[in-house]
């Protein structure tokens, strides 16, 4: 009786543990070096699976004040089969992104293609683990933007489709660190004299640096590559509420 008692919870613990490492074979995470406000910075999508996946979807949760950059989305070189993205003269692009309204997420679907007759994907990313795609986010800097220190970044909703089509691995969440750093604020266009505001008094900085003297801030109003009269111009249509 004590064997047979014994017997069962190694497995109930065999099977325990055989479940948990199934549970952690099959994810997606965030890994990226730290940001800065006022900044762009990559986030790199990693993969961990144990068989063939065709088709994998997540959903990435960003901290407050960073949205994801359009059409940056990019698949991870070497990480996928050869024909996977088409060739050269028909590529094909298998990543579709979805952003949410308040910008707070984007939700990414890979899927290579698929045999017209069959439907079937023509192509898996083999059982290793590795990054499987990156995508570029905006950090706003100053009031209202992202939070200086240490955030949260969340993957949800992640599907990992096996290349038979039916075997489907599905993980409710992962949750990871990320560090953002205080960042340089951009420079107000045409505050030559950099106090923070665009006056007459630039229009003069523009003129003291046309006759050669150093200026705090950038004389070349108008990004021409030169100092001219043209840049005093410039002042003075920003400062009548213009660009």
């Amino acid at each position: 009786m004590k064997k047979r008692i014994l017997l069962s919870l190694v497995s109930f613990f065999m099977m325990t543990a055989m479940w948990a490492s199934l549970t952690e074979a099959y994810k997606i995470t965030v890994s990226a070096e730290n940001g800065k406000t006022y900044e762009n910075a990559t986030l790199t999508l990693n993969m961990d699976n144990r068989n063939a996946i065709s088709i994998w979807s997540c959903t990435v949760v960003l901290p407050q004040g960073v949205t994801y950059v359009d059409g940056s989305a990019a698949i991870v070189d070497g990480r996928y089969p050869e024909g996977y993205c088409g060739t050269e003269e028909a590529p094909f692009n298998p990543l579709t992104v979805v952003v949410s309204e308040d910008g707070s997420s984007v939700t990414i679907t890979c899927a290579g293609p698929v045999d017209e007759e069959t439907g079937l994907p023509l192509f898996a990313l083999t059982g290793t683990a590795g990054a499987v795609a990156t995508i570029q986010v905006a950090i706003a800097g100053g009031e209202g933007g992202a939070v200086v220190g240490e955030n949260e970044v969340k993957v949800t909703d992640t599907k990992l489709t096996e290349i038979d089509g039916t075997s489907i691995h599905e993980r409710a969440s992962w949750e990871g660190k990320w560090t953002i750093e205080e960042g340089t604020a951009p420079g107000v266009k045409g505050d030559v004299n950099n106090d923070g505001e665009v006056t007459i008094a630039d229009f003069v900085a523009v003129l003291n640096a046309m006759a050669g003297e150093e200026v705090p801030g950038d004389p070349d109003v108008n990004g021409d590559g030169d100092v001219t009269i043209a840049d005093g111009v410039a002042v003075l249509n920003i400062m009548a509420g213009g660009e």
